[in-house]
């Protein structure tokens, strides 16, 4: 089933009727990190929005007449880069909000320049801080807290783990926060945490603490990193002797092909959450997954599902505003309320503390590819 037809049953999409009889064009920013460290994530979330940006307007999905304008711009995770766009933007009348940027790293800065600005920023982290800065901040992807239960229950309760070795990276914030909310949750499940190694951002050389850990006694091992950098850190644990018994078990940053890309048959059975189940469960996120590769020429990803579902949730603010001004779109986020959605179990929602909620999903590397775990 196609989905320009699924939008115009399953969902009218959460979208509220339009309340103004003029016809408009609002025009928002997608400001990802097309270049950078985090581009592996900004790259994809980019390509989703913009089948979703597609699919809008070619639907008509912002009532009759209305369209929806995208500038998409790159943050190169980089803070100063990140704050001058956002001033720029910010000092364009025409633009209602801006959706990024991409990672922890410049996030925060970027959401105090929106909250200083005065313009909606919906930043693709999930770090809570964003929050924080302003009412005019807002994140995409929802918080450890809501995330790294689905992962901690799996490893406790479904593999049975009962000690397990920790490596993070110390100097990036949204990796501390998860790997800070795993320690605390497994250790609530009566699991001991045998060693906390730390890492940083940039390191490549993990040697010395894979041949720590490789020759230590645990059933489980947790590595809170990017894609890339958390696949180099499993090949080196693996090449230093680690029980290929160990479960080896990570977040939704290695959700992204670049985890497979580098880590190759090192990553093999490594388990994590993820944002979308490869190729969709149902006929929604089936038809997403169908139109994406048709558009885009490969298989949609993780960061893709969440990109296009980011789109969906400005489209529908945008539909639901009184009239087209910034402040209308700000409230109008903040009262978002299940979205459908082709991330996590598919329904977008906004929490009193304007935390989304939209589900995980478990995910292993199975013969080179992406499958739910089994149970």
């Amino acid at each position: 089933m196609k989905l320009s037809n699924l939008f115009a049953t399953c969902t009218a999409m959460a979208l509220l009727p339009a309340m103004a009889a003029q016809s408009d064009e609002y025009h928002v920013v997608v400001l990802q990190a097309l270049t950078g460290p985090a581009a592996f994530i900004g790259t994809a979330v980019a390509d989703g929005m913009r089948l979703a940006e597609q699919q809008i307007n070619e639907q008509g999905l912002l009532g009759e007449g209305n369209t929806l304008k995208v500038t998409y711009a790159d943050d190169a995770t980089d803070r100063t880069q990140t704050m001058s766009l956002i001033a720029r933007y910010a000092n364009d009348p025409s633009i209602l909000g801006i959706l990024g940027p991409t990672s922890g790293a410049v996030a925060i800065a970027g959401a105090s320049s929106g909250n200083q600005y005065k313009v909606p920023v919906v930043t693709t982290t999930n770090t809570p801080e964003v929050l924080d800065q302003g009412p005019w901040s807002f994140i995409l992807t929802q918080p450890p807290e809501i995330t790294i239960p689905y992962l901690v229950d799996y490893a406790a309760d479904v593999k049975g783990v009962k000690e397990c070795a920790i490596i993070g990276i110390r100097d990036i914030e949204a990796y501390v926060a998860l790997q800070k909310q795993f320690e605390k949750l497994m250790a609530d499940k009566g699991v001991r945490i045998t060693t906390v190694e730390q890492v940083g951002g940039t390191d490549s050389d993990f040697s010395s603490v894979a041949t720590k850990i490789a020759t230590s006694q645990q059933d489980c091992v947790f590595v809170s990193a990017s894609a890339s950098q958390g696949a180099n850190i499993i090949v080196q644990l693996r090449q230093a002797g680690l029980d290929p018994a160990t479960p080896v078990f990570g977040h939704n940053a290695f959700a992204s092909p670049e985890f497979l890309n580098r880590g190759g048959a090192g990553v093999e059975g490594v388990t994590f959450i993820a944002d979308w189940v490869p190729g969709g469960y149902d006929d929604f996120t089936r038809a997403f997954a169908t139109e994406f590769s048709e558009k885009f020429g490969h298989e949609a990803d993780n960061w893709n599902a969440v990109g296009y579902g980011g789109m969906l949730v400005m489209a529908n603010a945008l539909k639901s505003m009184p009239e087209p001004t910034r402040e209308a779109l700000r409230d109008q986020l903040g009262k978002t309320s299940e979205v459908r959605v082709a991330a996590g179990q598919g329904s977008y929602t906004l929490d009193e503390k304007r935390f989304p909620h939209v589900g995980m999903n478990v995910l292993t590397v199975q013969d080179g590819a992406f499958v739910q775990a089994p149970r």
